[in-house]
């Protein structure tokens, strides 16, 4: 594992290349949505777009939920880790 911190958010993500990048992207969808988080459907909003931010870089789209039935599974998806 490795951590990056970007704008003072630790972020602990597999030790592979490309990562950063993925970062900072997530991070501007944090920083944009996040802070305006204060109801339920606000903060879905944040998982929806972390989640489409995630999808669409390879390095972290191998680590996304892909089977349901394996839900229970910690090491199933990325967002199990935060």
């Amino acid at each position: 594992m490795q951590r990056i911190v970007i704008d003072g958010h630790e972020w602990e993500v597999p030790n592979e290349s490309g990562w950063e990048e993925v970062l900072l992207e997530a991070n501007a969808a944090r920083e944009r949505i996040f802070r305006s988080c204060t109801t339920l459907a606000e903060c879905r909003q944040v998982v929806d777009e972390l989640y489409a931010v995630f999808s669409r870089h390879p390095v972290s789209k191998k680590y996304l939920e892909t089977n349901k039935d394996e839900v229970d599974d910690i090491l199933s998806s990325i967002f199990k880790w935060g």
